[in-house]
């Protein structure tokens, strides 16, 4: 099988690209072929629209992306930078997203990569190219006092993956979330960085990925 990681934080040190470092370590011992998308380092770009593909303007038709979107797969016009992150798609099992919860949604950056790579005719739509994947979130929260707003985050986060990926019919693996990391002491972020750990290889033990193959 092969996974592909994606991460979305501004700071290299952050819990999350910590939590990313986890998952690469995890599934280098455990011998599993990733790629990675490390989208501030990469310095992706987040706003979707024209310039995403090449030739468009010159249907004279008013600019629509996801008419935009199905012209660049029939005619392989995207960009570089949205056909490298397609292709990394397409050869994975697994998409894992890892970012912060800002606002009760995605990072802007990341949020511009779900509407730049997952595009119509590529991830959704009539024949589109792309076969439904496994995908799981790691999460960051600011933190959560009591039950009622663990299940509030529960919550936010079902839909996040329900309106996305559940629309693509990709089958939706529990995230793992770590509340309030930066009330936490030292140790207690070095339990969750393990319990992270831990949590990808049961998601990973291959007798649950058995019907799976390499894309």
């Amino acid at each position: 099988m092969r996974v592909h990681l994606v991460v979305a934080h501004p700071e290299v040190l952050s819990f999350n690209c910590a939590l990313h470092e986890v998952a690469k370590h995890t599934l280098t011992e455990l011998n599993i072929t990733y790629s990675e998308s490390n989208l501030y380092v990469d310095q992706f770009e987040a706003i979707a629209g024209p310039a995403d593909v090449a030739g468009y303007e010159g249907t004279q038709e008013s600019f629509s992306l996801a008419k935009a979107q199905r012209y660049a797969i029939a005619n392989d016009a995207f960009t570089e930078q949205i056909t490298t992150e397609q292709r990394k798609l397409s050869e994975c099992n697994l998409l894992i997203l890892q970012f912060p919860l800002w606002w009760w949604s995605f990072p802007a950056i990341l949020k511009g990569w779900i509407d730049r790579v997952l595009t119509s005719g590529f991830a959704y739509g009539q024949s589109a190219k792309l076969e439904p994947k496994k995908v799981m979130y790691s999460i960051t929260t600011g933190g959560a006092s009591d039950q009622d707003e663990i299940d509030y985050y529960q919550t936010k986060i079902d839909g996040l993956y329900q309106d996305i990926f559940g629309f693509m019919g990709w089958e939706i693996i529990p995230p793992f979330i770590a509340h309030g990391v930066q009330q936490q002491g030292y140790q207690a972020r070095q339990l969750i960085l393990r319990d992270y750990s831990a949590y990808l290889k049961t998601v990973l033990d291959k007798r649950k990925l058995v019907d799976d193959s390499v894309m």
